[in-house]
């Protein structure tokens, strides 16, 4: 028999509770309520996450372990039929060891997004997408290369590419 679909607010609220209960509290006791058992979860920075609450739960713990002070905050959520998109933004200050990159007492802010998909009242599984560039960047472990560099001091003139550039585009 398949499983009945709730409303896209009552599957927001299950994404929203999974955000603030679990990742934001730490109460991974929750996850059991807002997962479901063979939860699939997808992030190209972790690509060997097995299915299954536990892992998930070992997932946010290694974050939370990393980032005590971890914050999520959702700044854009649509729900459609059973998925949720979430566009998000996370601050926390990095304490622990997180992907063999060793405790630097730095603040990182972090935005990124979610796609859920819900399966009755439970997350069934997820896709989310972040710039794990920017986190090392903030903690100190990599510098932006100045190209990547765009801003009030950057003169696109003084790059090297620039004359190139501009070489092509008048004989194009």
């Amino acid at each position: 028999m398949a499983q009945q679909n709730n409303s896209p607010e009552v599957n927001k609220k299950v994404v929203q509770r999974f955000v603030e209960e679990c990742w934001n509290q730490g109460n991974l006791n929750k996850a059991t309520e807002l997962l479901s058992e063979q939860a699939r979860f997808h992030d190209a920075v972790f690509p060997n996450l097995n299915p299954g609450v536990q892992n998930i739960k070992n997932h946010i713990e290694g974050f939370r372990r990393a980032f005590p002070d971890l914050k999520f905050t959702i700044d854009d959520a649509i729900a459609e039929r059973n998925e949720v998109v979430n566009y998000w933004k996370a601050t926390g200050t990095q304490k622990g060891q997180f992907l063999g990159m060793p405790a630097t007492n730095r603040k990182v802010n972090l935005e990124g997004t979610s796609i859920y998909q819900i399966e009755g009242a439970r997350i069934a599984e997820a896709h989310t997408t972040w710039n794990l560039a920017s986190l090392m960047q903030q903690i100190g472990i990599m510098e932006i290369p100045q190209e990547a560099r765009v801003g009030a001091n950057y003169d696109a003139r003084q790059d090297s590419n620039y004359e190139t550039t501009q070489a092509v585009k008048s004989h194009a």
